[in-house]
């Protein structure tokens, strides 16, 4: 390996002089696979993003594992089961606490505009702790009073600029399905999918918006584990005797589960995967008209070679490695510009 390697190094770099030959040539071509790779990368980037907004909901729960109904498909959509179900899993070894989680839309109205908008409710048990936002600590007596809750600063900007009415006021009146609610504090979590703006509230207050919801029936049912307790062991444990109209799955496994359903259902996947393969493309065809005219140029020298006994493989392998040079070096700039957006 070491005596291949020497005798490597020995050889004479025709693929790196041929590449650099021509600076502006390498400037142009640099500049080209830069560009492609610039495209990819921020396709990729924006598609991720994309998906880590679902999970934004879910890494805030403050929970080993989480029980959902049978039919779970998205956090948009969800299912309702009885709520005594999450209480009989509290006898399990292991288990060190439980709390309900009601999430629900609901119809925002924006106060300038009067405009109407769907808006995300997670009406939260505040005797547990449910969600791990720092504000619903800070907040958690005037949460108990009915019709007080907080808005996501992150909503979109047709919500209305609460942010901005609460830092004045102290409180912003708004109405949401028709029933009056005072936003006390803001949070941050983000758009989903489901939803372009979020509102956590207690159950009671939930419960006033929603009227026609069961009291014994809740969306989600957040399980807490203690201290070197095996999550795999736990939800096996309780797979065995609970309903089979419900379900357990760790934090991770219901992130998974989210993304997935978006995944098959939305079109963002192939939107911005067609956007990659379109900057491939671009990269392939600069790389292309890039060595195709090098090589064009270079047939005496090419003919040269052969003349002195080389083989068609290593003329070959030089312009391989000069479409190797073209990518590496272009990969870089184009990297960094994709980290820098």
């Amino acid at each position: 390996m070491i005596n291949a390697l020497k005798k490597l190094l020995k050889r004479t770099p025709v693929a790196w002089l041929q590449t650099t030959n021509n600076p502006t040539k390498l400037l142009i071509g640099v500049a080209g696979v830069s560009f492609s790779n610039l495209l990819m990368f921020f396709q990729l980037g924006l598609m991720d993003s994309l998906y880590n907004s679902q999970r934004k909901p879910i890494d805030h729960l403050q929970a080993d594992l989480v029980m959902v109904s049978s039919k779970y498909s998205n956090l948009g959509s969800l299912q309702e089961f009885q709520r005594s179900q999450l209480y009989q899993v509290l006898g399990i070894s292991g288990v060190e606490s439980v709390a309900p989680l009601r999430i629900n839309r609901a119809s925002w109205i924006t106060p300038e505009t009067r405009q109407s908008y769907d808006i995300s409710v997670f009406g939260v048990d505040l005797s547990q702790h449910s969600l791990d936002f720092p504000e619903i600590e800070k907040n958690r007596s005037q949460l108990t009073i009915l019709t007080n809750a907080l808005f996501d600063r992150n909503s979109k900007k047709q919500y209305g600029d609460i942010k901005k009415v609460v830092a004045k006021d102290g409180k912003a009146l708004v109405e949401i399905s028709g029933k009056k609610i005072r936003i006390i504090d803001t949070f941050t979590m983000g758009a989903t999918f489901a939803a372009e703006a979020n509102l956590i509230t207690s159950e009671n207050t939930y419960l006033y918006l929603f009227p026609k919801a069961d009291a014994r029936k809740i969306q989600l049912g957040l399980i807490k584990l203690k201290p070197g307790a095996n999550p795999q062991l736990v939800q096996n444990t309780i797979h065995s005797f609970i309903s089979k109209d419900v379900r357990i799955e760790t934090r991770e496994g219901l992130s998974k589960l989210e993304v997935s359903y978006w995944r098959r259902n939305s079109s963002v996947g192939f939107i911005f995967s067609l956007g990659v393969l379109v900057g491939f493309i671009v990269g392939s065809i600069i790389v292309y008209q890039i060595l195709f005219g090098d090589v064009m140029n270079s047939l005496p020298q090419y003919a040269t070679l052969k003349a002195m006994g080389y083989r068609d493989s290593y003329v070959i392998s030089i312009v391989i490695q000069q479409s190797a040079i073209l990518a590496l070096v272009g990969c870089v700039p184009g990297l960094l510009l994709s980290l820098g957006l």
